[in-house]
């Protein structure tokens, strides 16, 4: 079973694109994997979990801080209560002040996804962006082209759910 990662926002929900991309993937027979939180991630993963039929796992790669009897705990408000699997890492969220060159749990993110679609976000989604093209992994993104300012030249940006859907199939030539 293919695993589509959705990545985006963590405050806004974009919800006429995160809603029915969740439900699509869910009633297609694939696992989602999102970074746990809120916005984009919240939103895709609620249509995936209310969705029917559904055969496939709401993956959240859970960001967490230290803790002195535990070692690291989830970072307050992770996973969000969509998430089927919470898969907790020691790595951090990707920091608006970070360095590009710094590691963080948008990798696991990036290489445990057979495919990555990228909603607007911020800078943390745009390291994904990054990422993904950096280790070849099949990508779109969907939203407005201002929205992906700065991405890596040539990457695919369309409007239309129906092209994400043409490619998510095209990807996974019937994995799902």
């Amino acid at each position: 079973m293919a695993i589509i990662g959705v990545m985006g926002s963590g405050s806004s929900e974009w919800p006429e694109l995160a809603t029915p991309l969740g439900t699509w993937i869910a009633v297609h027979g694939f696992d989602l994997l999102t970074g746990a939180g809120r916005g984009v991630m919240l939103a895709t993963a609620r249509a995936f979990a209310t969705a029917q039929p559904r055969t496939g796992r709401s993956i959240g790669i859970v960001p967490s801080e230290t803790h002195p009897v535990f070692g690291f705990i989830p970072i307050s408000g992770y996973p969000n209560p969509f998430i089927d699997l919470p898969i907790l890492t020691p790595l951090p969220r990707k920091e608006a002040g970070a360095p590009d060159s710094a590691l963080s749990r948008n990798y696991v993110n990036v290489l445990t996804s057979d495919v990555v679609i990228a909603l607007p976000g911020s800078k943390g989604t745009l390291d994904e962006i990054r990422l993904a093209t950096r280790f070849s992994k099949p990508l779109m993104c969907i939203g407005p082209r201002a929205a992906f300012e700065g991405a890596p030249e040539g990457t695919p940006i369309v409007s239309s759910l129906a092209d994400v859907y043409a490619f998510i199939e095209a990807q996974t030539s019937g994995s799902g």
